[in-house]
């Protein structure tokens, strides 16, 4: 099967394809995987090459938030969210919502 590794290549390829799009206001990003691999480093690598986007708060409800490092510093890290598959009872889940800042958006 796949490594970790070669699903994240993939998935920061896809994130920056939507990222590319002038028209594009907000974009989530959501995985079922518990990596910081897949997660908290792809947002940041994408965060890194596309100019004009930001994190917004994703659930800002929901307790457990996004893990800093992996490039990630800890004040974006607390916009994403995740689920932990022992304490949330779930398979793993992990959201980031990224938006388009306002001056970079293209009318």
């Amino acid at each position: 099967g796949k490594s970790v590794a070669a699903y994240a290549g993939g998935q920061l390829r896809l994130l920056r394809a939507a990222l590319s799009w002038p028209s594009v206001r907000e974009v989530v990003y959501s995985t079922c995987s518990v990596h910081c691999a897949e997660n908290e480093a792809v947002v940041a690598a994408a965060l890194e090459t596309a100019e004009g986007w930001t994190l917004r708060p994703a659930l800002p409800r929901w307790h457990r938030r996004g893990e800093a490092g992996a490039g990630l510093p800890a004040q974006l890290a607390l916009a994403c969210c995740r689920f932990c598959p022992r304490e949330d009872l779930t398979a793993g889940f992990f959201v980031a919502c990224f938006t388009r800042l306002a001056r970079s958006v293209e009318e």
